[in-house]
């Protein structure tokens, strides 16, 4: 596996674990610049303030007491050049409801696309598609 594949699939681990802790300072530090998008079931959240604010702490967090993404299989890495990078895998929660405590999952697909800058690889846009 070369580096650059090692990088990408350790940023797609960092993004998971991300998720999981909702640390603002590790979640920033993932994506490209302030111009990023994130598309969730449905709804678009364009700009890093809004995918930090109202998807990660306004959606999730709100809604959830826990949260663990969990990626199935091995992601697929494709490099479209040197420095773009398309990742796609399957994807399943599990989840503990805020409002009750019940247990909650969904499974998906997730497509990320990354960019490699001079801080290493980046997400610039993130794509879940509910299964």
């Amino acid at each position: 596996m070369n580096s650059d594949k090692k990088e990408v699939l350790n940023l797609v681990n960092a993004y998971i674990q991300a998720v999981h802790t909702q640390n603002e300072t590790d979640f920033r530090s993932l994506w490209l610049d302030e111009d990023v998008t994130l598309i969730s079931v449905g709804n678009l959240f364009k700009g890093l303030d809004s995918v930090y604010k109202d998807f990660l702490i306004g959606g999730i967090q709100a809604k959830y007491a826990s949260i663990d993404l969990i990626a199935e299989g091995q992601p697929s890495v494709r490099f479209l050049d040197e420095t773009t990078a398309v990742v796609i895998f399957a994807y399943r929660t599990e989840c503990i409801l805020r409002e009750d405590g019940s247990e909650y999952g969904i499974s998906g697909l997730e497509t990320q696309l990354l960019r490699k800058s001079g801080n290493g690889w980046k997400i610039a846009h993130l794509h879940y598609s509910k299964v």
